[in-house]
């Protein structure tokens, strides 16, 4: 059973070729409503990219220059690796969360089998009664596969681990094709009945047929968890003339129609695979939706605004929970903050895998905000957008009680909104080295910000990162907040282990543009690095635009762990965030085998400054919100011993 798409693609390619249309390039391109980034397999005469995963790999296959031979790929985290089963000619269609990947293995014209691929190893797989005519197209995060069978026309299945059933659409009398599936089960695809091929959506009981435009072919593909379906229809039966669109519950959107694109695959952060035509040259694209307005700054004391120990009591494990933050605990945030600065802090019952928050209404992240895999009372800063009624949700893993406090909102641009401005991540305080010495427990000590590391007196806020290593046993929390306000309750972190712990903060400056630090249990040495400022809107002033986490960086999945520095290509990232960005909203993540004294992140080409990120000196994983700039793309890493890297990106600031 030769691959379908396939057929296409060849009559498309000797069209483009007449016409000298497959000229390499490497173009970044902002059309519509998305940024598109080319995904073309190095060196390659032809890439097709096929599915997305929520962590933008995505996978698909190329045709090399050399032997003129069809070849798997998975690009991730901006690395290009081939996927090629010994068995024969290898097409990957699907990958899921955990990147398990689906397709095909074409022996020969009339052989092909289904694969799954996990970690390195293939195993095969054909539709009940049926030997060599089978091919996997697209795979959920319950390892659900969608595909194909040809017992004589073309059918479709569900392989529910290894229960099969048929799908065939009613009254289809040339095929049903399948593509994807998600969580839920719902499978798009197209059929053809006795005319054109019309997309459909098919949810376990009811098919829905999409049909663009009357008489006209429409392919459906992929299928998010919030039922959007990506296609193209065909306007004449050539590539270069296809519409790509988005289809959610009978309505169409376009995309980029002046590029004539392809959509094959879309993950449910809403970014896109498939192939297209800019400037008339043919690529592979990965499009990721461009974010919302822009958003700046507005500054709150900080403000305990939940704490589930006082109200509502524990997250009970594999629960989540919506906080509606306006409103809460009277900290005044108002309804028209378009994301919220929080401190995030859990007090597990036991072990806690992880806590996830992200805003009410939209679908779960697959990324993690922290982990407490000991127990351990733990804080991490986040930035996260507000949801539906301006909530936020959160999920624990196991049982954990947890508390919000906010130390700033955004909002759109407005009188009394302040924008950002980075800096090169710089060392203001080191009571190791003078600055007053260690503080003492129970006592206030302040420090004054302007004049250190080239941050202003007009500074309104300060993005610092502030790390404490208490002098003997642990300590409760240390709170920062503007000299000259009362000290508010409120935790910056805590250290009951009494190891190295770090936590970002955006800390107002006051009217007296100091900051008053309070470590209460324990005396403990204190470091605060500066990564920016908030000042009003001038020259060089950046504002926020959020995006839904998604991660650019796993060393576990790509590249394997490493020491010293590395450097991390964000643009050319499965995120792709765009080129304009000047600094990055990371949650950094290490997972090292044994003791790591510190990760710093800088921007690219610059000089590793003496600062840090995080600290894991206790070898558990560790995790911080760290705000990177940027000047090219791509930001270094730098880890003390042997770590695996993982980054999470939430957002970004730009013009």
């Amino acid at each position: 059973m030769t691959h379908a798409k396939l057929r296409c693609f060849n009559i498309a390619n000797l069209v483009l070729l007449a016409l000298g249309l497959l000229l390499p390039a490497s173009v970044l391109a902002q059309n519509g409503n998305y940024t598109f980034v080319n995904i073309d397999y190095p060196d390659a005469y032809l890439t097709i990219p096929e599915a997305v995963n929520d962590h933008g790999a995505v996978v698909g296959y190329y045709l090399d220059t050399q032997y003129g031979n069809y070849h798997g790929f998975l690009y991730s985290g901006g690395t290009y690796t081939t996927i090629d089963d010994p068995a024969g000619t290898t097409f990957p269609e699907g990958i899921n969360n955990a990147g398990v990947i689906t397709g095909a293995v074409e022996v020969s014209v009339t052989e092909t089998h289904g694969f799954i691929y996990s970690n390195g190893v293939f195993t095969s797989f054909d539709y009940p009664g049926t030997n060599g005519v089978t091919s996997g197209r697209g795979i959920n995060n319950s390892n659900e596969i969608t595909g194909i069978y040809s017992p004589g026309g073309i059918s479709g299945f569900i392989d529910n681990n290894g229960a099969f059933s048929p799908i065939n659409y009613p009254g289809s009398e040339i095929e049903t094709s399948p593509h994807s599936i998600n969580d839920s089960g719902a499978v798009a695809g197209f059929y053809t009945d006795s005319t054109v091929p019309f997309g459909f959506v098919y949810n376990g009981s009811t098919y829905t047929s999409i049909n663009y435009t009357s008489g006209y072919a429409t392919f459906a593909y992929g299928i998010n968890n919030a039922g959007v379906v990506v296609g193209y229809s065909s306007l004449n039966g050539y590539p270069i003339y296809e519409v790509g669109f988005l289809w959610q519950a009978g309505q169409f959107t376009i995309i980029n129609s002046d590029a004539f694109p392809q959509p094959y695959g879309i993950n449910n952060n809403g970014q896109i695979v498939g192939n297209y035509y800019p400037s008339n040259e043919f690529h592979g694209f990965l499009a990721t939706p461009i974010s919302s307005p822009p958003l700046q700054l507005v500054t709150v004391t900080p403000c305990r605004l939940v704490d589930t120990r006082q109200t509502g009591g524990p997250i009970l494990g594999g629960m989540s929970r919506s906080f509606t933050v306006p409103g809460l605990g009277g900290c005044n945030i108002p309804s028209t903050a378009g994301a919220y600065s929080l401190n995030v802090t859990v007090v597990p019952q036991g072990p806690l895998g992880y806590l996830t928050i992200w805003p009410t209404g939209q679908s779960q992240p697959t990324t993690s905000l922290l982990n407490s895999t000991d127990g351990r009372i733990k804080a991490n800063a986040a930035i996260v957008p507000r949801g539906t009624s301006g909530a936020v949700s959160v999920y624990v893993s196991n049982t954990s009680n947890v508390i919000l406090d906010i130390d700033g909102y955004f909002e759109p641009p407005a009188s009394g909104t302040y924008q950002f401005y980075p800096l090169t991540p710089c060392r203001i305080v080191d009571t190791r080295n003078g600055d007053g010495g260690m503080l003492r427990a129970g006592v206030e000590r302040d420090y004054s910000i302007p004049g250190n590391c080239s941050v202003p007196s007009n500074a309104t806020a300060y993005s610092f990162n502030v790390t404490v290593i208490p002098s003997a046993g642990g300590l409760d929390y240390l709170t920062v907040w503007p000299k000259g306000e009362p000290q508010p309750t409120v935790s910056t972190l805590n250290d009951n282990t009494g190891t190295i712990v770090a936590n970002a903060a955006i800390v107002p400056a006051g009217s007296e543009n100091a900051t008053a630090f309070y470590a209460h249990s324990n005396a403990t040495n204190l470091l605060v690095d500066v990564d920016g400022y908030f000042a009003a809107p001038a020259s060089g002033g950046l504002s926020l635009y959020p995006v839904a986490p998604c991660r650019v960086l796993d060393t576990r999945q790509s590249g394997g762990s490493f020491v010293g520095e590395k450097t991390v290509n964000v643009m050319g990232s499965g995120c792709a965030p765009p080129s304009n960005a000047q600094a990055y909203v990371f949650n950094a993540t290490v997972v090292p085998p044994g003791r790591m004294p510190y990760l710093t992140l800088w921007p690219d080409g610059g000089q590793q400054p003496v600062a840090s990120t995080l600290n894991a000196l206790d070898g558990f994983i560790t995790s911080n919100m760290a705000i990177v700039p940027t000047n090219n793309g791509s930001i270094d890493a730098y880890a003390d011993a042997l770590t695996q890297l993982v980054l999470d990106i939430s957002g970004y600031f730009a013009p």
